[in-house]
């Protein structure tokens, strides 16, 4: 009975961090997509960011959510 105790508790524990993390992007993906701009260049929308102490950067807008979060600027 008492490693069924533990096997639950360490299950819990693996739970509520997993849940830590997925706050913790979430929120660093909605700090990204604030950060994201928009151009319309042609009649075509243009999405870009300009990162304090980073390059200009052009593309669609999950890649620049995934640069922005990848680069640790979001």
């Amino acid at each position: 009975m008492q490693i069924e105790h533990q096997l639950e508790a360490r299950q819990a524990r693996r739970m509520k961090a997993e849940g830590r993390m997925l706050d913790r992007m979430e929120r660093r993906e909605q700090a990204a997509e604030s950060m994201i701009g928009e151009l319309c260049r042609d009649g075509q929308t243009i999405f870009y960011v300009w990162p304090q102490g980073g390059k200009y950067r052009e593309g669609s807008f999950g890649e620049l959510v995934n640069f922005l979060t990848k680069n640790r600027y979001a």
